[in-house]
Order: C-alpha cells, then sequence, then structure tokens
C-alpha cells in the first residue's frame, strides 16, 4: 500500500495574520505549532501545504515565510512569494509550492510596504509528530 504524506498528520488551517510592518526585523509569527502536553511525546514538525495571502494596497511586494523572529534569528523556508497590489495570491497544490518542515514556530514579513497598508497570510499545515 502507497502512503502519501497528506495521509500523515493532521492538517489545520492557521489563523489570518496581518503583516503591518515590512523587514526581516518586523517578522511575524503566522503559526505556532500546537503543543499538547502529555499527549503526544516527541518531536512535532509542520509542512507548509498552502500559503493564502491578500495585500491590502501595499503594492507590488514580496513575502518571505522562514522561521525565527529578527535578523539575526530568522531563516528562509520559501522562496519568496509574490504579493499583488490588491489582489488575492493563493499559493498550494496547483502551484510549484516546495514541501518544507519546520520544527519551529512559522514566521514570515513582507520586503516592502507602502504606509498605511498590509498583508493578511493564512497557512494550512499539515502537523506531523
Amino acid at each position: 500500500m502507497l502512503i502519501t504524506t497528506d495521509k500523515i498528520g493532521v492538517r489545520i488551517t492557521g489563523p489570518v495574520v496581518n503583516l503591518a510592518l515590512a523587514g526581516i526585523a518586523n517578522s511575524a509569527v503566522v503559526f505556532s505549532i500546537p503543543i499538547l502536553v502529555g499527549v503526544l511525546i516527541g518531536t512535532k514538525s509542520a509542512v507548509i501545504k498552502k500559503v493564502t495571502l491578500f495585500n491590502n494596497g501595499a503594492g507590488n511586494t514580496q513575502v518571505i515565510i522562514g522561521t525565527g523572529l529578527g535578523a539575526a534569528l530568522f531563516v528562509p523556508l520559501l522562496p519568496a512569494l509574490d504579493s499583488l497590489n490588491g489582489l488575492m495570491d493563493p499559493y498550494g497544490p496547483n502551484t510549484d509550492l516546495p514541501e518544507v518542515e519546520a520544527y519551529a514556530d512559522i514566521t514570515a514579513y513582507p520586503v516592502a510596504l507602502l504606509a498605511g497598508t498590509s498583508i493578511d497570510i493564512v497557512l494550512e499545515i499539515l502537523i506531523r509528530g
């Protein structure tokens, strides 16, 4: 029997997180790996399955997704994702989104933003462990 990665683990859609500040120093947690004390033993990981961006008139920019907060600790997980002015940009099963696994909370930041604008981001994650 063939077992695919989609059948191992639990899929969770994260909250809508607003990225209102630009730059790596302002990276924000967009998905926290859940901790179920006493339920699971061992390390849990998160695999990004889908990313949805909504650009609230921030001009065309890119969003970087990784782990860690701030310039010294941030490690990118995915290539830069384009976010187009005033549009919703879905990245997922029908795009070339690489399958990467994170063992820490997932963070993100927009490369640039116009004053008074922001980008909303939602991740769909496969939790393993």
